[in-house]
């Protein structure tokens, strides 16, 4: 239709277009709105200050004269409209409106019905994305298609900012598509861009071409640029190729295909460097992801990652995640799941990237792993499951071995409004099958041993005042795993759980299943919440817990291992919430009863005032290994410039993690970013990478953009120009 022809021309470029592989759902705004409307022949309504003419003929208006027909809306001085052609003839101020575009100009001649015509010296505004331009001639040709001859087009105010410059523009909303010819982007009156034919999306619908390049600056990579060309393939497949250009390493090509079927989807990836000038060899990344699913139940998956050398991500990653890449999964599975029964064999190896400084033990790979589980809930008042694994270990440098797991389990859920009491028991058996001449005692030993628990609470409820509630939750939670000594089976997954709230309620406090803790103990914990009157969701929480301890611990994951002699655990506190208007905090601590001190704690407070004003500070102890604070912001300096930050400083190590600084600059029609990030890729190495990119708004825009770092970096991060929202089918209505 008319709106979205101008609208879709400069409202999004290519390198803006979805290019994911499944389909995007809208939301349908009126009931009933997606659906095509009827046949019937709509009615066309006349007004004017003087009507003449034959009603079945030639109809003329004259002063303030008005035609409508189904959303088109056509006004001017005097409009004379033919029935027989269903033609309309406007002279004098004529003004053509339909679907939030306002087209203006001295005269239009329009088939009504097929909005087909022309319109001279004429200017159009669409107002969803808060577009203008002109046009010396524009061509109407249907609900689809618009012609516009020596053509501008803006978001800008008269005088400012950018505006675009066409010998023509076709677009075309049944293709998705629009062409400019003969085009030139003028910045501030300077010519930014210019060609003599280029193509854009209008939608959805992907089109292969060259998306928009971008440059950066790198302290590793020197000075780089990547210019992305997109295949479409099909409508579920798809396949890009990035050549990124590295002043001091060489040209890394960059490939990604995509794939999308009923039943399989998934993405493959291949980077190489054929020659990387700091280290003469050829370097590579390949990635390969894949899933299946059918309605009989059964699943598949691939997940296979690899490059040719430990520093790969360390020179090549553009954030501190990718850098901070260690272990690479290699996996593979099959599955099949009905109700109550789940069965999978799964192979799981990996690839250990190793840092010289900072050498890490390679975990073991499961070669292969099969499970079988099988549940029912509510079945006559009890809930009972069976869980079986059988895994094959092995490892480069540690001993091999084979583990076969059988765990049923049964509870009795007695659930009521205020309060709730659940016993549950299980038996867990496990059997190895070990080297003979690592073991020559017992090669196949064996565990087998009962877990009791029984969790129980009560909940409190009050009227908050504000329309909302308050809770007080008081919970006591009892475990018993009698002692068995496991000093001589191996480990091939366990490690002391993190201490949490949520591992207070385990039975267990070792992950993994080669490690049991015998336990005779007792969990206190008491819990209050405050619920918001508008939406229901939990405005404040208070937390406080601790474990009471019947018996030593004897069990440990190595023999060297000191075992606990405490007869209480250290005492947990949380909180969360909202502490006053536009403030956030949260405050965890970890308090050891024996040491009389602070083991641990956690402490951050934000506060936002408005959009796109945001402060955040946080601070993390563990009194082995860890002393950060972190510093973040999004604050405008005046009523354009915002200022941007992140600042993460290790005292442990007296060293920087990521320090990030940068500005935002916001007119009325575009954007310019900048921003300087350094972050640590190793223990001795770091990289600093600059951001510099000019934002048009509702057209496209130039250089690398900072917008997923700063999203990353700064808690709260917002954009200064937020894409306008979709319209309602009646918000632009005339």
């Amino acid at each position: 239709m008319i709106a979205p022809l101008c609208a879709g021309a400069f409202a999004q470029t290519a390198a803006e277009s979805d290019l994911t592989l499944r389909p995007a759902l809208r939301l349908e705004r009126t009931l009933g709105g997606g659906r095509p409307a009827g046949k019937v022949e709509p009615p066309v309504y006349l007004r004017a200050d003087r009507v003449s003419g034959e009603m079945e003929e030639t109809v003329h208006l004259d002063g303030n004269a008005e035609l409508r027909r189904e959303g088109t809306v056509v006004r001017g001085d005097h409009i004379e409209y033919t029935v027989a052609t269903d033609e309309a003839r406007i002279q004098g101020n004529a003004r053509l409106f339909r679907d939030g575009t306002t087209f203006t100009g001295p005269s239009l001649q329009l088939q009504v019905d097929a909005l087909t015509g022309t319109m001279p010296d004429a200017t159009f505004i669409y107002a969803p994305r808060q577009g203008r331009g002109t046009a010396g001639l524009l061509e109407f040709l249907g609900s689809e298609r618009l012609v516009a001859k020596d053509a501008t087009y803006t978001t800008c105010g008269p005088g400012d900012g950018w505006w675009v410059k066409a010998n023509q523009l076709e677009i075309d909303r049944g293709e998705e598509l629009g062409v400019a010819r003969g085009a030139t982007i003028y910045f501030e009156g300077v010519p930014i861009f210019a060609s003599p034919y280029f193509q854009f999306p209008l939608g959805e619908r992907r089109r292969s071409g060259i998306l928009t390049p971008s440059f950066a600056i790198n302290s590793t990579l020197g000075y780089e640029a990547t210019v992305p060309w997109y295949w479409d393939i099909a409508p579920n497949r798809d396949f890009t190729i990035a050549p990124r250009v590295m002043s001091r390493r060489g040209v890394l090509l960059e490939n990604e295909f995509r794939f999308l079927e009923p039943t399989v989807r998934g993405q493959l990836g291949y980077d190489i460097i054929a020659h990387d000038k700091a280290t003469g060899e050829t370097r590579d990344n390949i990635s390969i992801q894949t899933d299946y699913a059918n309605l009989s139940g059964v699943t598949a998956g691939l997940n296979y990652n690899r490059v040719s050398d430990d520093r790969f991500f360390v020179d090549f990653g553009r954030t501190v995640v990718s850098s901070a890449q260690a272990v690479l999964p290699q996996e593979a599975f099959v599955a099949y799941n009905r109700p109550f029964f789940s069965s999978a064999v799964r192979v799981s190896e990996n690839q250990t990237l190793q840092d010289p400084n900072a050498p890490i033990v390679p975990p073991y790979e499961r070669v292969p792993e099969v499970t079988l589980s099988s549940w029912r809930y509510d079945w006559y008042g009890i809930d009972p499951a069976i869980n079986f694994d059988a895994t094959y270990f092995r490892h480069m440098t540690l001993e091999d071995g084979t583990r076969v797991i059988v765990n049923p389990v049964v509870s009795y859920p007695l659930l009521a409004p205020g309060w709730f009491f659940v016993p549950k028991a299980q038996w867990h058996y496990t059997s190895y099958t070990l080297d003979p001449y690592l073991h020559p005692g017992d090669s196949r030993p064996t565990r087998s041993l009962p877990i009791y628990s029984l969790d129980t609470g009560l909940v409190f409820e009050r009227d908050g005042g504000d329309g909302g509630f308050q809770t007080v939750e008081p919970r006591l939670f009892y475990a018993y795993i009698p002692f068995r000594d496991q000093s001589q089976l191996p480990n091939f997954d366990s490690a002391l759980a993190d201490f949490n709230f949520t591992q207070l309620f385990t039975e267990n406090i070792y992950s993994g299943s080669d490690r049991i803790g015998e336990a005779n103990q007792l969990t206190a914990a008491i819990v209050g919440r405050v619920f918001d009157p508008v939406n229901g969701g939990e405005r404040m929480r208070v937390a406080v817990g601790q474990r009471f301890y019947f018996a030593s611990q004897r069990v440990t994951l190595l023999p060297t291992d000191q075992p606990r002699t405490d007869k209480t655990s250290d005492v947990l506190f949380e909180f969360s919430g909202s502490v006053a208007p536009h403030w956030l905090a949260n405050f965890d601590v970890e308090r050891s009863m024996s040491q009389q001190k602070v083991v641990y704690s956690s402490v951050g407070v934000r506060w936002q005032p408005a959009p796109a004003s945001v402060v955040t500070a946080s601070y993390r102890y563990r009194v082995e290994d860890l002393e950060q604070a972190d510093l973040s912001g999004q604050w405008p300096l005046t009523r354009r410039l915002y200022g941007v930050a992140r600042l993460n400083y290790s005292m442990r190590d007296r060293s920087w993690i990521e320090a990030l600084g940068g500005l935002e600059y916001k007119a009325d029609c575009w954007v310019l970013r900048f921003a300087a990030q350094r972050f640590t890729t190793s223990t001795v190495t770091t990289t600093t990478t600059v951001f510099l990119q000019l934002e048009l708004n509702g057209l496209t825009s130039v250089g690398p953009s900072p917008v997923e770092q700063l999203r990353r970096s700064i808690p709260g991060y917002q954009l200064i120009n937020p894409p306008p929202r979709e319209p309602g089918r009646y918000q632009y209505y005339e």
